[in-house]
């Protein structure tokens, strides 16, 4: 088997484990104050995920990862790792113009400058070129998998300090054979979709500028293991999160007096007491509440008030995500409102052709639109558009253009749909709704498309899974409360 493909091959969880521990322990941080890495932690941004949800932006490290992946030693971190498949690391970049920016690149830049004034000396210098390869030595080190035993050998024998020490005394270091054997054991270790990045280095000629994309790419491709890594790791994060988040949870209620307050009162708000008969004991009865009660209690999460300060302390970790999820409803709800208040004709698959062309414009015209306020401001070029559409599709079909009292409904009935109580914008709502809580109640499954939300299946699909997916990992962890809280309720006569 190459070493690509062990790379991204799945080991046993002992493995992985030890994968991970090599990873967090292979950051370089250079051996002098003129290394490239600057002796400081190579940090990384959150993408896909609201740990990064407050501005400014947090920021992680590898190491920071990796213990929350094996010592579950940040609650909130290893929540996103286990909840979120989308959580992935970018390279961290400082803000424009920051200090920290400029310390970097004045770092960087004074690096290859002394590394280009020593090389182009008489007789040339080679002290910087020492921590140059020491440092390509490093990134290479960072790597590789624990597995790689042969390929680090390989690389101790080849770029060994002793003996580049010995050849910068005789003049003789070959500058070109050493660049040549990391680009081709880059090659071999990294994934295919680098071999573009990889090949673009061999076409340069300047020794100095070799050696500082190497480098770079060094740095894309720890990445790129960071996040294999947190891709093999995620289901024993995922396991571990809960057993993890159940204990700090249990702490906290010993030293609070009542840390399960607004969590009570958010239940209890959505239990259903019609035709049952109080107080209630059967075990059964007592189940098909409680779920019928968090269905509803999650969706309300959906549409939280912000301005509310009772967020439900099991909830508090996922109280962004389930914001951005409650927007990506609106959204939602928005573009079905305004599908179904647009005129269309034809045959049925001219009219959905039709649905699925409205709805790629009207989506680009909402963009970030969050509140009623924003979409009463954007309606009049939506009213706009329809018309636009509509002209098109009957010019297609070889029937007549929009009268100029047609185009005046249309604008008073797209504009109408400003109002959150518009008859139109309800039905949608409690449409959404209800099949969202469909598959909370049941767990997923084949589910119809409700109907009228035929051209918005795909993210209506995405919305409900993404839920479902929330909901199970804090049902996992809080489940045990919730049953108590409802059978608390239902005991009362």
């Amino acid at each position: 088997m190459s070493e690509r493909e062990g790379s991204s091959s799945s080991g046993s969880e002992e493995s992985k484990k030890d994968e991970s521990k090599s990873s967090s322990q292979a950051v370089p941080t250079g051996p002098s104050a003129h290394s490239y890495y600057a002796n400081e932690p190579i940090q990384f941004r959150v993408r896909g995920s609201t740990i990064t949800g407050a501005s400014p932006p947090s920021f992680v490290t590898l190491d920071d990862i990796m213990k929350a992946a094996h010592g579950m030693q940040n609650m909130a971190l290893a929540h996103e790792i286990a909840v979120d498949n989308d959580f992935k690391l970018e390279p961290f970049e400082p803000p424009d113009n920051s200090y920290q920016k400029l310390v970097k690149e004045t770092m960087h830049r004074a690096y290859f400058d002394i590394l280009k004034e020593q090389l182009n000396s008489d007789p040339p210098c080679y002290k910087q070129a020492l921590v140059l390869l020491e440092d390509v030595k490093q990134g290479l080190f960072s790597i590789l998998l624990p597995r790689h035993t042969r390929i680090r050998e390989m690389i101790e024998e080849v770029i060994d300090s002793d003996f580049i020490k010995q050849q910068v005394e005789n003049n003789s270091l070959d500058f070109d054979k050493y660049a040549k054997f990391v680009i081709d054991l880059m090659a071999k270790l990294a994934a295919p979709a680098r071999d573009e990045m990889i090949q673009n280095i061999t076409t340069l000629t300047d020794t100095v500028e070799i050696f500082r994309a190497i480098l770079e790419t060094l740095e894309v491709l720890k990445l790129d293991l960071a996040n294999t890594l947190i891709a093999m790791i995620r289901p024993h994060v995922q396991k571990e999160s809960v057993l993890y988040e159940k204990l700090k949870f249990e702490e906290m209620l010993k030293v609070t007096e009542d840390g399960l307050q607004h969590t009570r009162a958010w239940l209890i708000r959505h239990i259903d007491k019609t035709d049952l008969s109080l107080p209630v004991t059967d075990a059964n009865i007592i189940r098909n509440v409680t779920a019928q009660t968090l269905a509803k209690a999650y969706l309300e999460l959906l549409e939280w008030d912000k301005g509310s300060d009772t967020y439900p302390e099991t909830v508090t970790l996922d109280a962004p995500r389930f914001a951005e999820l409650g927007t990506q409803v609106y959204r939602l709800i928005c573009v079905a409102s305004l599908i179904l208040s647009s005129p269309t004709c034809g045959d049925a698959s001219a009219a959905a052709r039709h649905k699925l062309n409205l709805k790629e414009k009207i989506v680009i015209i909402l963009g970030d639109t969050a509140t009623d306020t924003q979409l009463k401001a954007v309606l009049p070029s939506i009213a706009e558009e329809v018309i636009v559409v509509t002209d098109q599709l009957l010019d297609s079909l070889d029937q007549q253009p929009l009268t100029a009292d047609t185009k005046e409904l249309i604008r008073t009935q797209i504009i109408s749909l400003r109002d959150p109580e518009h008859r139109v914008r309800q039905i949608v709502r409690q449409r959404v709704l209800e099949f969202l809580k469909m598959i909370l109640v049941c767990a997923g499954g084949s589910r119809q498309i409700p109907v009228g939300l035929s051209a918005l299946a795909p993210e209506l699909t995405n919305v409900s899974g993404t839920l479902l997916r929330y909901v199970m990992h804090n049902k996992a962890v809080f489940t045990s409360y919730y049953i108590d809280i409802v059978t608390e309720e239902l005991s009362k006569g």
